[in-house]
């Protein structure tokens, strides 16, 4: 007598996120991103490793109020950016009851915004694919959140100043000092080798703050101001006599950016914002 083989349950879950279609894939590729964004309201994430290429493997360490500390790992099985991503899915706790399932997600333009159709497939019970749709539905939210907190440069005119940064050697000290001045809220994103704070107003980000490095140098605020090409921006500042402090670099989901010092040594920050 031959057993039936259990039917395997697929969960499908589509979002629209209001953010460039690359900006959304590396917010899905990089580590520093997938702990902000990564587990529903009651989870967040500890670590996130990415070897990204087929072949490579993934691994995401988190905290979750009802279960404690978990790992979920998997195989990437195809890479097309800014279209695709697939990879296989496994908790390494052993009383989770599906083994390895299966996760296919498409990222398709939809006017500027990002349709994000996510298939999980291979679940064993309707239950384990109900806290799947919970959970996935959770990261959704966060990363909603997380891209409309992003630096609004790419709506300003070229020109313009786009964004503040504070960096300071006390990071808790003038969090506290500018909440208590003008009712900002300071809002620390979790994660290992994550280290920078938003500031907002009300819902708004309005300002970032970030830990300086460099004993020498006294706290400041740092401007920025975006430009069309910022290699074009960094060349024309040392024929007008400026200094180029950091050179161009770029930053996953945001775009490229740049410091500067003026002729008379004011220090300022230049950044050609990511295309839709």
């Amino acid at each position: 007598m031959t057993t039936k083989a259990k039917k395997k349950i697929t969960l499908e879950i589509k979002r629209l996120i209001k953010a460039p279609r690359a900006k959304v894939f590396d917010a899905w590729t990089t580590p520093e991103l997938i702990v902000k964004w990564f587990g529903p309201a009651t989870c967040r994430a500890l670590s996130a490793k990415v070897d990204l290429r087929v072949g490579g493997e993934y691994r995401i360490r988190t905290h979750n109020d009802a279960y404690g500390e978990m790992e979920v790992y998997g195989t990437y099985r195809e890479i097309k950016r800014p279209t695709r991503l697939a990879f296989t899915w496994k908790w390494a706790d052993s009383e989770m009851e599906d083994g390895e399932t299966f996760v296919t997600v498409d990222f398709a333009e939809a006017d500027g915004a990002t349709e994000v159709r996510l298939r999980h497939e291979g679940f064993t019970s309707m239950d384990s694919r109900d806290k799947h749709n919970h959970g996935w539905n959770g990261c959704f939210d966060k990363l909603e959140k997380l891209l409309g907190e992003s630096s609004d440069c790419k709506s300003m005119a070229t020109g313009e100043f786009c964004w503040n940064e504070l960096v300071t050697k006390d990071l808790k000290g003038a969090g506290k000092f500018y909440s208590q001045l003008f009712s900002w809220k300071a809002e620390k994103f979790p994660g290992e080798g994550v280290d920078y704070t938003l500031f907002k107003q009300g819902e708004k980000g309005i300002g970032g703050m970030m830990e300086c490095q460099d004993k020498n140098v006294p706290p400041f605020w740092l401007a920025y101001v975006s430009v069309e090409n910022v290699d074009a921006s960094a060349k024309r500042v040392t024929q007008l006599g400026g200094k180029i402090v950091k050179a161009p670099f770029d930053v996953p989901t945001v775009g490229r950016l740049a410091i500067f010092q003026d002729p008379q040594g004011a220090a300022f920050a230049a950044i050609q914002p990511l295309k839709k």
